[in-house]
């Protein structure tokens, strides 16, 4: 569950705060802030971290609490609905955050935006926590799918507008920021996964909404502190063109409304909806790149060059989503999670993988600037991350094969260490990418391909978890191992074909 983290850590012999006379400068865990913002960035870091914290609460349950039966104080859905709706949910949060980025650009200033998607979301676990069956399901997880959409991608521009003269204050002050977001991810998990097992869902929920309230309320607390920027609209929409834009959205919520009441898009095929959704939004936006006349021939070179790329980072997110949805149900029923007299909960073994990916990018961060390492090529990277997740779904195969037979907790540990390690080399360098090759007119419909690998990522492992089977987890995970191997390696070559073909021009 990749948080965008940065590819730089703290020094652990650094001290921890130092401060420069008159320089306007202090050296806090051994990174260059600014001193002249701490109040704004202490606003949004606190409000992420919240945010994650109340959203990985809720994602690693949600699955449970989709097919657990209505006595174990779940749903009761059939497992595979419930692991296509877990895939969709995730899928939908990142295609909203593509919408919440354009809202903030056109229409709300962006600290504004933040505040109404803080406020969708903290109603969304509310609505999970105190209204049961699927009312509460359906309302509860739309609200915070529009919340976050709204409040993820705009806090993370906002923490730049703290910087506007760029440079290591401003990599600085996202290495807080981005430190505030793996506290909250791990966290969140851990309060949300005891709480479940001791209280129930509804009380984890609750401790969800909770999180989020406190980390609106001193959000709101804190805006004044923002800068004058964020509160202004960089590009908002003609009033001539605000009426068109209204009747879309109308329409659109309209067509929604219909599609759902006349079953056309169900508890059943809601991960086929959205993956169409995804190959939809796909095709239009690299046809935007590719015919833009701001574009010119030796960006449109770089985008093409950014096809395999993109499929990469498909084939990344679809694996690292099955922690959220078919590796979910395994730990639930095959991984052995008592120790001594303490029985873990099988959310924890998720959570761990977030803790093992802050670990291991520290420790490439070292290695890239202090070994021959750093000459791995960015392709690489990717190949070998995917090469490593695909490992790590290898090592469950033993122990699918026959009933009966668990998995015992240190190797559960190893296949986390496998997609933590995958996932640190992949993510950092899938983004630096996608800001490489990004066209200068069309660098927003660049980063927004980027969230649709996630959303498809997220839909696509949801998709094809809905054939894992209690007793058959060799023959599914051996398959995801094996595809995923064979994809990655191809596309690599498709890379390199395509690179040198782009370059010969």
């Amino acid at each position: 569950m990749t948080k965008s983290r940065p590819s730089t850590a703290a020094s652990p012999g650094a001290p921890e705060h130092t401060t420069h006379p008159g320089t306007g400068v202090t050296t806090a865990l051994g990174i260059v802030v600014d001193d002249a913002k701490p109040s704004g960035l202490l606003t949004l870091s606190g409000v992420e971290m919240w945010e994650r914290f109340s959203f990985y609460g809720l994602q690693v349950l949600l699955a449970y609490y989709l097919y657990y039966s209505l006595g174990e104080g779940g749903l009761g859905l059939p497992q595979p609905v419930a692991l296509g709706i877990a895939g969709a949910y995730g899928g939908l949060v990142y295609i909203a955050q593509i919408v919440g980025a354009w809202v903030a650009d056109r229409v709300l200033a962006p600290k504004y935006v933040v505040l109404v998607g803080g406020s969708a979301i903290l109603a969304g676990h509310i609505m999970l926590a105190v209204v049961p069956g699927l009312i509460g399901l359906i309302v509860g997880l739309a609200l915070i799918v529009i919340g976050t959409g709204g409040l993820k991608v705009n806090t993370t521009m906002m923490v730049g507008e703290l910087y506007p003269n760029g440079g290591p204050r401003r990599d600085a002050g996202y290495s807080i920021y981005y430190m505030g977001i793996t506290i909250g991810a791990f966290a969140g998990p851990l309060v949300t996964g005891w709480l479940n097992q001791s209280w129930g869902f509804h009380v984890a929920f609750g401790a969800a909404a909770a999180g989020m309230a406190l980390g609106l309320g001193q959000y709101v607390f804190g805006m004044r502190r923002l800068p004058a920027s964020t509160g202004v609209v960089p590009n908002p929409l003609p009033a001539a063109e605000r009426a068109r834009w209204i009747w879309i959205t109308a329409i659109l919520i309209v067509a929604i409304t219909l599609a759902v009441a006349f079953g056309l898009v169900r508890p059943d095929n809601i991960s086929n909806v959205v993956a169409l959704v995804v190959l939809v939004a796909t095709l239009g936006l690299f046809t935007m790149l590719l015919t833009n006349r701001k574009v010119t021939r030796q960006e449109r070179r770089a985008v093409v060059r950014y096809i395999p790329v993109f499929l990469m980072s498909l084939v990344f997110w679809t694996l690292l989503f099955q922690l959220f949805t078919a590796f979910a149900v395994f730990a639930d029923t095959k991984i052995h999670l008592t120790v001594g007299s303490l029985t873990m909960p099988p959310s924890l073994i998720v959570t761990l993988e977030s803790l093992a990916v802050a670990a291991i990018t520290a420790l490439l961060a070292v290695l890239w600037t202090r070994s021959r390492a750093s000459r791995m090529q960015p392709v690489t990277k990717l190949v070998v991350g995917v090469i490593a997740m695909s490992a790590g779904a290898a090592i469950i195969v033993p122990f699918g094969l026959a009933a009966g037979v668990t998995m015992p907790l240190l190797v559960a540990l190893l296949v986390m260490v496998f997609f933590a390690f995958g996932e640190s080399l992949f993510a950092p360098s899938a983004l630096s990418f996608t800001a490489e090759l990004a066209p200068k007119a069309a660098t927003s419909q660049m980063t927004a391909l980027y969230f649709l690998t996630m959303a498809g990522g997220s839909t696509f492992a949801g998709w094809i978890s809905q054939s894992y089977r209690e007793g058959a987890e060799a023959q599914y995970f051996g398959t995801v191992a094996v595809v995923s191997l064979a994809l990655i390696v191809a596309l690599g070559v498709a890379y390199k074909l395509v690179d040198r073909a782009m370059s010969s021009r």
